[in-house]
């Protein structure tokens, strides 16, 4: 309990310290991250509602590329923001690795999506649904991690740890659907090239969950070597 209690008070005043620097720079470098969780949890939502109904809605697939470059045109001015800083509350190296792992959140989702295209997957299945579901709750998870790290000295209450705990729980998840996916379709699907394709797709899926998986495990090693 002791330890817990020592680990939530190093964590405070380490979030507080960087936090109270952000003031002086006039830019909230936090914000940056909250900004891009935005975007990646935006081309989530969008994988599902192309997946909604029997036929998947390439309109909406190849719409996903947008949001991709919309990540890639968010990470690139991030950069000129950040080599243009005197100080920033982290070092510049760690705010670069935070930004570019949600950005590889983005554009794998957007790899998924830009397969079933070239693909021509016209309908998605049970396990796919099943991914997509797991990836929003993963990068709404993130979205609200992002914003915890933002708020956290006006609302010191929000557990960070907690967040990241749901987060790697999530991927977990995953890897359970990525496993029965991949047994089904080698037990129950007939035609080879329709596995080619479920595999290809599962294998993507699972990867975009792991980018995500990735981003909380870069912020609890700051925290922790901060600390």
């Amino acid at each position: 309990m002791a330890n817990k209690a020592e680990d939530n008070v190093n964590e405070k005043t380490f979030l507080q310290k960087i936090i109270s620097k952000l003031g002086k720079s006039g830019i909230n470098y936090f914000d940056l991250f909250v900004d891009g969780a935005a975007i990646s949890l935006e081309a989530a939502k969008s994988l599902k509602a192309a997946m909604e109904d029997k036929e998947i809605n390439e309109d909406v697939i190849k719409y996903i590329k947008e949001i991709e470059h919309k990540g890639d045109k968010h990470v690139h001015e991030a950069q000129r923001i950040i080599e243009a800083a005197f100080i920033t509350p982290i070092d510049q190296s760690d705010i670069m690795e935070i930004l570019k792992g949600i950005e590889n959140i983005t554009d794998s989702i957007d790899d998924a999506a830009n397969h079933i295209y070239i693909m021509r997957v016209t309908k998605g299945d049970e396990f796919m649904s099943r991914f997509v579901d797991i990836m929003i709750s993963s990068c709404e998870k993130m979205y609200e991690l992002m914003i915890a790290l933002k708020d956290f000295q006006k609302k010191p209450g929000k557990d960070i740890n907690k967040l990241i705990i749901e987060i790697n729980a999530l991927e977990e998840e995953g890897d359970k659907v990525y496993s029965e996916g991949m047994r089904h379709i080698f037990s129950a699907e007939n035609d080879p090239i329709s596995i080619i394709k479920k595999k290809e797709i599962y294998q993507l899926l699972e990867h975009a969950l792991d980018c995500v998986e990735d981003v909380a495990d870069v912020i609890e090693k700051l925290m922790i070597a901060k600390s």
